[in-house]
């Protein structure tokens, strides 16, 4: 990619805040001394600092052990008594929610969770569910997929997800054959995770794509299924291996084919960046002038670590509006917290993300969560001071802060990377003890606020 344009020169209390910034959207957040550690680099020497993070093993990550899974045991005794399919509905069920737990528990223990974080926002952007694949272990295996693939080119990411397991059985691939073919994952593949609503304007004019292009392409896709040992494969016989014409692209199309078309349709660059985008640094449509400038980049190479560079680096990444542009989603404001103040989540964690409505692996439909201003409500207020008591009551942070009142906003403002409390500032002062004004802390509206 070319070079990006970089900020002027920053002093120290600017970029240990811009810093701050960094490590709230591409992180989930860190202690106090970490956000230090990373300051003292520079701001970009920050980021380069975060994105040598996608290289290598994580120690803290697979501290966490995977969960036990019994798939084909699970399958089997379906097929038994009812005794027995009560027993293997129950072992899923139990298998579904240490997946879970496991997720999040991973992200709090990363030493590199910018690949966690990441791997989130593909998992959201692919969203498969397991309300209906049922199987936590093909969640799991999804999950590798996007956390081995997603630095890489984005074509190779989309490739894997097409013919995954997980996605088969949630859009229904695995059904569609030669005669018979189910336009649920065509039609998704290209409105939500490659080209954008056919509706919309595509990036050089027009509607991206066809009702005929989704139709055929349905068609390049057939045959594909799942073997006894839950990997994909594709059955000839199944396939449909006539002509179609796809986005242009006329020919005995397949998968791969059909990757290639979308991935390289001049909408491609455009959707997706905007997605990111809106997602670390502030709502943004594929003709955003920023979104069009990084969009110009990615589409020469599809690098999603390069262009990850390009948008942490752009300067309007830093902007004041930026900064104050995204709501904390629960998995972030959940994940955020534990890491800050070192706290494993646990069952009770779960809970609270599953009130406020976000729990890893079970997104809402194949769009995903919602975002910003829709995770603010009078009923998910009584959940965040919860989870601010929940945090407050097993952290030793409010001890640390002492008996100066006066000195909580400022020492709870690095804590969690806060730039000014505005009138939270006074709450904080007014609060009876330190656990209390931690607790304002967490729910407060500079803090929602990432």
């Amino acid at each position: 990619m070319p070079k990006v344009r970089r900020r002027a020169g920053l002093d120290p209390a600017e970029t240990r805040s811009a810093v701050a910034h960094l490590v709230r959207r591409a992180v989930f957040g860190a202690p106090a001394d970490e956000i230090d550690e990373l300051a003292a680099l520079g701001y970009e020497g920050a980021v380069d600092r975060l994105l040598d993070g996608l290289d290598g093993d994580d120690p803290g990550a697979d501290s966490v052990p995977a969960p036990e899974f019994r798939t084909l045991e699970i399958l089997g005794a379906r097929q038994g008594t009812a005794e027995e399919r009560r027993a293997a509905n129950a072992r899923a069920g139990e298998e579904r929610r240490a997946l879970v737990l496991w997720w999040v528990q991973r992200m709090v223990a990363a030493d590199r969770p910018i690949r966690e974080k990441l791997t989130f926002l593909w998992h959201d952007h692919f969203a498969t569910s397991l309300e209906k694949v049922s199987l936590a272990e093909l969640l799991h295996r999804q999950y590798r997929t996007l956390y081995d693939l997603w630095p890489g080119r984005f074509d190779d990411l989309v490739g894997a997800v097409a013919r995954d397991p997980a996605m088969l059985v949630w859009l229904d691939g695995r059904e569609s054959r030669v005669g018979a073919p189910n336009e649920n994952f065509s039609r998704e593949l290209f409105e939500l995770f490659t080209l954008g609503h056919a509706g919309a304007p595509a990036h050089h004019g027009g509607s991206a794509y066809s009702e005929g292009d989704v139709a055929d392409a349905a068609r390049a896709l057939t045959g594909w299924s799942i073997t006894p040992a839950i990997e994909s494969v594709l059955v000839p016989g199944r396939h449909d291996d006539g002509t179609k014409t796809v986005l242009g692209t006329t020919g005995r199309l397949g998968l791969d084919d059909v990757v290639a078309a979308a991935t390289q349709h001049p909408a491609c660059a455009p959707h997706v960046v905007s997605r990111l985008w809106s997602r670390l640094a502030r709502p943004a449509a594929p003709d955003d002038p920023v979104v069009v400038e990084l969009a110009a980049a990615f589409a020469a190479d599809l690098d999603v670590r390069s262009l990850l560079r390009a948008m942490f680096l752009h300067p309007d990444f830093l902007a004041p509006a930026t900064r104050t542009a995204l709501v904390r989603t629960p998995v972030d404001l959940v994940v955020g917290l534990c890491r800050t103040v070192g706290v494993t989540p646990d069952e009770r964690a779960l809970g609270l993300l599953a009130g406020l409505g976000q729990v890893p692996f079970v997104p809402p439909d194949v769009s995903g969560w919602p975002a910003n201003e829709a995770w603010l409500s009078t009923g998910s207020a009584l959940l965040r001071l919860r989870l601010a008591d929940f945090v407050a009551e097993r952290t030793a942070v409010a001890e640390r802060l002492g008996t100066r009142a006066d000195r909580w906003p400022d020492e709870l403002a690095r804590l969690l990377g806060i730039d000014d409390w505005g009138p939270t500032a006074a709450t904080l002062r007014a609060a009876p003890d330190a656990r209390t004004a931690l607790t304002v802390a967490l729910v407060a509206p500079e803090h929602l606020v990432a």
